[in-house]
C-alpha cells in the first residue's frame, strides 16, 4: 500500500549502509530513551530555550538589520561625495547589487545548511559579513563599493533561511510563528538602535578618518565581536547546546518529536530537492512571500507594524491552523489603507497619515509566510530548499519594487500604487486557495489512512523522511 511504501523505514535498512541518511537526532533519541514529556519539563525546556537561544537570535537579526542600512546612516555625511557617486550609482550599490548578490547566493546557501553544522555556520557567516563591512570604510570608488556590497550581500544572504530551519529544530509547530516573531522584530529593533548610534557616531571627528567611515568601522566591530560569542554559545542542534544537560538535551529533542520535521542532517538529497521544487505549497508561498515584499516599498519598518506581527504571533498561540486566515486578513485593511493613501486629498494630513498606519498591518504575512515553512516542510534538505527560495522571491521583490517609481510620475506614483493594490488583492487569494488546497490534501491523507488500516509509524519521526513520505501520520498546519 502507498502508505506503506512511503512511511516505513525499518532498522534493517538503515543498517545496510542508509545510516547517514537518517537525522542526527535518531541514534540520540535511541541512546536516551526519555519519554513523553511531563507538563513541568515541557514548561522547562521550553523557557531554557526561549531564554538562551531567542536572545541570540534578536541580537543577530539586529545586527544583521543595521549593517544591511549602515550604508544609509552614512549617505549623508560624505560617502558619495569621497567615493564619487553620480545619478543612480547610490542607488545601486545601497540596494540593488546588494539584493542581486543576496539572491544568486541562496541555491549555494541551501547546501551549506546541509552540509555544515548550523550554529557554527551563522557565527562564521556574522564574523565575516562584519569584516566585509569594516572595508568599505576603505573605499573611494563606485567600483569597490560595488564589489563590497555584493559580498555583503552574499554573507548575510545566509542569515534568513538557516533562522528558518533553526526554529523548526527547536520549537513545536504551534510555538514557532511567535518565536519568528520574535527574532523578525531585529529589524524594528535594528532601526531604533541604528539611528540612536548613528546619531552618537556622527559627532565622531577624526582628522584622518572621515565621519561616514566610523560607521562601517564600529557596526563592523561589533558584528565581529558578537559572531565570534556565537561561535561559543549558539549549538548546532539541541544535541550539543552547552546550555543543556544531557537529560535535557533529549527532553529538547523529544519536544520536537510530534513535528516529524527533523533535527538536523548532513546529506544532501536530491530527491528532496526534486520534491520541493514540485511541490504546490512552496511555489504558494514564495509567490506570497513576492507579493508581500513587493508592497514593502510602501511601509518602512516601525512600531505600528512590529504591534501587528506580534499580534499576529500570538494569535496563532491562541487559535489553531489560524495562519493562512491571518495572511489574507491582514492584507484586507493593508489594501484599503493602500487605496486611501493614494486617494486622498494631499492636504488631509491626519487622513493620510491614519491610511500610512493601516498599511503597515500586512507586516504579518512574513512571519506567518515563514512559520509555515518551518512548520510544513519535513526533510532537512527540502526545509533549506524552500527557505532559499523564499528568499529568491524577496530579492526579486527589492529588486523591481523601486523601479516601480516613475521619477515622471511623481508624487503620485500611479504605477508603484497600483502595483501594491493588485500584490495585496493576490496576496489574499493566495493564502485562502492555499488553506483550501492543505484542507483537502489533509482530507485526503486521512481517508488514505482510514483505508489501508493502522500501522505503526512511532521510531520514524527522526528518519529525514518528507513531508510527502509521511502522508499516513503528517498532516499539514493551516
Amino acid at each position: 500500500m502507498e502508505k506503506n511504501a512511503n512511511t516505513t523505514t525499518d532498522s534493517s535498512s538503515i543498517r545496510e549502509g542508509r545510516q547517514n541518511d537518517v537525522d542526527e537526532a535518531y541514534e540520540f533519541a535511541k541512546q536516551h530513551e526519555v519519554g513523553p514529556l511531563s507538563a513541568h519539563d515541557n514548561k522547562r525546556i521550553l523557557k531554557k530555550i526561549d531564554r538562551n537561544l531567542l536572545p541570540l537570535m534578536i541580537i543577530t537579526y539586529t545586527l544583521n538589520f543595521m549593517d544591511k542600512n549602515a550604508l544609509s546612516y552614512s549617505a549623508n555625511f560624505g560617502l558619495t561625495t569621497d567615493n564619487h557617486l553620480v545619478g543612480n550609482q547610490y542607488s545601486w550599490a545601497s540596494g540593488s547589487i546588494f539584493y542581486l548578490a543576496y539572491m544568486v547566493s541562496q541555491p549555494f546557501v541551501a547546501r551549506l545548511i546541509v552540509r555544515f553544522p548550523i550554529g557554527r555556520f551563522v557565527a562564521i557567516a556574522t564574523m565575516l559579513w562584519g569584516a566585509v563591512l569594516m572595508t568599505i570604510a576603505a573605499s573611494r570608488s563606485f567600483a569597490s563599493l560595488m564589489a563590497i556590497r555584493a559580498i555583503l550581500g552574499c554573507l548575510e544572504s545566509c542569515i534568513n533561511p538557516a533562522f528558518i530551519v533553526i526554529s523548526a529544530q527547536w520549537w513545536t509547530r504551534e510555538e514557532q510563528p511567535l518565536r519568528i516573531s520574535y527574532w523578525y522584530l531585529g529589524n524594528s529593533i535594528g532601526q531604533v538602535c541604528g539611528g540612536l548610534l548613528g546619531y552618537g557616531i556622527a559627532h565622531i571627528t577624526n582628522a584622518n578618518v572621515p565621519n561616514w567611515a566610523w560607521f562601517f568601522l564600529i557596526f563592523g566591530a561589533i558584528t565581529i565581536l558578537y559572531g565570534g560569542f556565537l561561535l561559543y554559545y549558539l549549538p548546532d542542534s539541541p544535541m550539543n547546546a552547552r546550555w543543556l544537560s544531557e537529560e535535557d538535551k533529549a527532553l529538547a529533542i523529544e519536544r520536537v518529536r510530534s513535528n516529524r520535521t527533523g533535527v538536523e542532517n548532513h546529506v544532501w538529497k536530491w530527491s528532496q530537492f526534486k520534491e520541493c521544487m514540485l511541490d504546490i505549497q512552496c511555489w504558494i508561498l514564495v509567490a506570497t512571500f513576492f507579493l508581500d515584499d513587493m508592497t514593502l516599498l510602501l511601509v518602512p519598518l516601525g512600531v505600528i507594524q512590529a504591534i501587528c506581527i506580534l499580534f499576529g504571533g500570538f494569535m496563532t498561540r491562541r487559535f489553531k491552523n489560524i495562519r493562512t486566515w491571518l495572511i489574507a486578513g491582514c492584507q484586507i485593511p493593508a489594501l484599503i489603507g493602500a487605496v486611501l493613501l493614494y486617494t486622498l486629498p494631499r492636504e488631509n494630513q491626519r487622513g493620510l497619515l491614519g491610511s500610512y498606519y493601516v498599511v503597515q498591518t500586512h507586516g504579518i504575512v512574513g512571519t506567518l509566510t515563514m512559520s509555515l515553512v518551518a512548520s510544513n516542510f519535513a526533510g532537512y534538505t527540502k526545509k533549506a530548499t524552500a527557505s532559499a527560495m523564499m528568499y529568491v522571491a524577496f530579492c526579486v521583490g527589492q529588486v523591481v519594487a523601486p523601479q516601480l517609481f516613475l521619477t515622471r510620475e511623481a508624487p503620485g506614483y500611479k504605477s508603484a500604487f497600483l502595483a501594491a493594490f493588485v500584490c495585496f488583492a493576490l496576496c489574499i487569494l493566495f493564502s485562502i486557495a492555499l488553506r483550501f488546497y492543505l484542507i483537502w490534501e489533509n482530507k485526503r491523507r486521512d481517508r488514505m489512512s482510514l483505508a489501508a488500516g493502522e500501522a505503526s509509524s512511532s521510531g520514524n519521526e527522526f528518519l529525514d523522511l518528507t513531508d510527502k513520505q509521511q502522508k499516513d501520520v503528517f498532516r499539514y498546519v493551516l
